[in-house]
């Protein structure tokens, strides 16, 4: 595990707190953590310390395999400059539903895939940037690729 002064560092201007730390804490091994309820096993994101549920605080982040599909998307033409976003050919941005549970959904972007050929329901997967540190969005492939 990260330790909090690392966490820190790796995120500045994210408020880091106990309910989320162990999902950025993830992003920085590479592995997509979302939170489980350990009593009725619903799952849930963003990361609360309470099941919406059933209100149990017995909840842990557990590992999600990262594939879903494309819940919505759109594609931004203008924005901050960050993560290689190009905004003049289009940058995807997705809502992915996870395939652990209905309704379960993240956000992140569409990588090797041209902003055009991105359609509802299209199955994708995580996949990780090369090299160390936080990774700034989710990204996604179309999965088999």
């Amino acid at each position: 595990m990260v330790p909090d002064e690392g966490l820190l560092d790796a995120w500045p201007g994210v408020r880091v707190d106990a309910d989320n730390a162990a999902y950025y804490a993830g992003l920085l091994e590479h592995r997509l953590l979302v939170n489980r309820c350990r009593d009725c096993g619903a799952w849930h994101h963003p990361p609360r310390s309470i099941c919406p549920r059933c209100w149990s605080t017995a909840v842990a982040a557990t590992e999600v395999t990262g594939r879903g599909r494309v819940a919505l998307f759109t594609v931004l033409r203008q924005g901050p400059s960050r993560g290689g976003a190009d905004y003049a050919a289009g940058h995807p941005l997705v809502a992915v539903e996870l395939e652990e549970q209905i309704g379960l959904r993240v956000s992140g972007t569409v990588v090797d895939v041209p902003p055009g050929a991105i359609t509802e329901a299209m199955a994708v997967e995580l996949t990780w940037p090369d090299g160390e540190g936080a990774p700034d969005v989710l990204r996604f492939r179309a999965a088999g690729r």
